[in-house]
Order: structure tokens, then sequence, then C-alpha cells
């Protein structure tokens, strides 16, 4: 009886080790899979942000209707020239003698460009002056002068200073309105994508347009105060001493490229994040200070792509449908930029407020 009894307790006890050793490891691979998931579920990088932008724009390929057609008008269409004023400032710079040679060779310079820039400028460009605001545009950074296939467009002249200020105001306002339908196109496809049912806007479409012109209004009236003193700023401390006024032009650069970085994801937090105007700059705020490394990767490699491939977008003549082909390449590859920036977006700031709302 007693080996009997004593081959019963081995059994049991080796029984009662496999089934500890089974529940170890199940504990195991349920603790491995938990953190394998934490691991996966962190926030894309920047090459897998700029895939996801490039795969919304190959699922929606409608979304470079806008800066098509914004190129197509700059390439086709009329243009608005300020030639007319330029000539007369031109004719002021000329009447006036020059006192030395030196000062002569520079005025024919600036006469030179002057008229170069009034032959090539369109003012309708200013439709896209404003990068991450307005529609983008292969051709206003890169104009193709006053040639097009359907021969010399038809030229707009503006021949008074109080027109040409008009036609920048009404300019402006309709480059922030096409960019606000474009940009908020973007948020709501980025928005989709992360959620197949979103909840309700809390902001009207309305409300997000208000709040995107007065953020492009402040920036705009806060850009020319300082650019205005800036260049104050430099031109004496250049006429005391110049390189000290090299020295002030290059801190001008320095601190208004920082606070225009700081502010580069306010319209994001107002299209996408849904925010208050306030609200939204405190939150670019935050997000550039605390993923510094990856907003300056993706700012470069998003310039680094788009510049270089605006050049070979650029290379045909005006005259040439070949353009065309740039025009839509151009389209296709600033929609997927402008994409990823709000894929980086909403999953940074996710992580970026649980970060802030664990050490609050």
């Amino acid at each position: 009886m007693r080996p009997i009894a004593a081959t019963n307790v081995g059994q049991d006890a080796i029984l009662s080790h496999k089934i500890l050793a089974k529940s170890a490891n199940l504990v195991g691979n349920s603790i491995m899979s938990t953190r394998t998931r934490e691991e996966t579920s962190g926030p894309l990088g920047v090459i897998g942000c700029l895939a996801a932008g490039f795969e919304i724009l190959g699922r929606h390929l409608w979304l470079v209707i806008l800066p098509v057609l914004l190129d197509l008008l700059l390439w086709l269409g009329p243009r608005l020239s300020i030639a007319p004023l330029l000539e007369g400032f031109v004719a002021l710079l000329t009447a006036q003698p020059a006192p030395d040679p030196t000062t002569a060779r520079q005025v024919t310079q600036a006469v030179q460009l002057l008229k170069q820039f009034g032959e090539q400028f369109n003012l309708f460009s200013l439709l896209s002056a404003l990068p991450l605001l307005n529609v983008p545009s292969l051709l206003a950074r890169h104009t193709p002068g006053a040639v097009s296939p359907l021969g010399e467009p038809r030229a707009l002249l503006v021949t008074n200073v109080l027109v040409l200020m008009a036609w920048i105001a009404a300019l402006v306002i309709v480059g922030l309105a096409m960019g606000f339908l474009y940009l908020n196109g973007l948020a709501h496809r980025v928005r989709a994508m992360h959620s197949p049912t979103p909840a309700l806007p809390h902001f009207s479409g309305v409300g997000k347009l208000i709040r995107v012109f007065s953020f492009a209004i402040s920036l705009l009236m806060s850009g020319t105060v300082f650019t205005s003193l800036w260049l104050l700023l430099t031109a004496i401390t250049a006429a005391i001493v110049q390189p000290l006024g090299f020295i002030v032009w290059a801190l001008g650069v320095g601190l208004g490229g920082y606070a225009a970085m700081h502010l580069l994801f306010v319209v994001h937090g107002i299209l996408l994040g849904e925010r208050g105007l306030l609200r939204a700059a405190w939150e670019s705020i935050v997000l550039i200070h605390t993923q510094l490394p990856s907003v300056i990767g993706l700012v470069v490699l998003a310039m680094v792509i788009y510049e270089g491939l605006g050049f070979v977008w650029s290379l045909p003549s005006g005259d040439s449908w070949l353009l065309l082909v740039g025009i839509l390449g151009n389209g296709c590859i600033a929609t997927g930029l402008t994409a990823a920036t709000f894929v980086f977006y909403q999953e940074r700031i996710a992580s970026t407020n649980e970060r802030g709302t664990g050490s609050g």
C-alpha cells in the first residue's frame, strides 16, 4: 500500500509541476504579447508618416485638384503684372545722378533686376505665398515667365499703388480660402484613416475657417512688424559697423525661423485636432519641444523631397506641354507631403497629451 501511495503522490507532484510550468509559460507569453502590443502601438516614425501620407493620396487622388488648377491658372491664364509700377520706380532711380562710378554700377544692376522681375512676376502667385496656409504651387515658385503653349498670355496691368494694395488684399483672402478647403480636405481624410466612424466635429467649417483666418492675420501682422524692425536695426548697425549688421541680420533670420517652427502645427490643431486657436498654438509649441528631433527630421526630409523634385518638375520651358507633367507631379508630391504632416500631428499629439497627462 505504501509504494502505491508514494507512486500516486509522485504522479500528483509531477502533474502539478507540469500545470505550474504551463501556467508560467502562458503568463510569460501574455506579458510578452502585451509588451509587443505596447511597442507596436507607438507613434509612427518619420518614414511611416510619409508612407501614410502618400497612401492617403493614392486612395484619394482628387486631393490634387486645387494645386493642379492653381498652376494651370498661373501657366495658361492671364497675368497680373506690376511692370508699369516698377517702370515708374526705375525712372526715379535713373533720374537721380550717381555720385560715383560704384554707385552708378549698383543702380544699373538694380534697374536690370527690377525690369526682369517686372517682366516675369505674376501677382496671382500670391495665391500660394504662405506655406502650410495656401494651396502648394510649382509655378508660384518657379515662374514660367510670359510664355505658354497657347501663346503669350494676356497681361492685366496694375498702374496704381492703391489698386496694387487692393489686389494684394483680395489675393491673400482668396488664397487663404482656397488653402482652407485644401487643408481641411486633407485633415478629414487623415481623421477618417484613424477612425472609420469619426465623432461629430466640435467646430463647424465656418468656425474652423475663422480660426485659420485669425491665425493667418496675426501671423502676417506680427511678421510685418518684426521684419520692419529687423531690417531697420540691420541697416543702422551695418551703417555703424558692417560685420555687426551681418550678425544682427543672421540673428533675425534665426529667431524668425525658430518662432515660425514652433507654430508649424497650429493649422493642424485647428483642422484635425479641432482645437481653439490658443490651445492649438500651445499644443504646437509643446509638440515641437517634446518631439524636436522627429520634427526636424520630417521638415528636412520633406523640404529635400519637395525642393529637389520641384527643380526637376520645372525643367520644361513654359511654352512646352511637358510642363503639364511637372504640374501633375508637383501636385501629387506636395499633397502627399502635406498629408504626411497631418499624419505626424495625429500620431504625435496623442502621445504628447498622454505624456502630459501621465506626468500630471
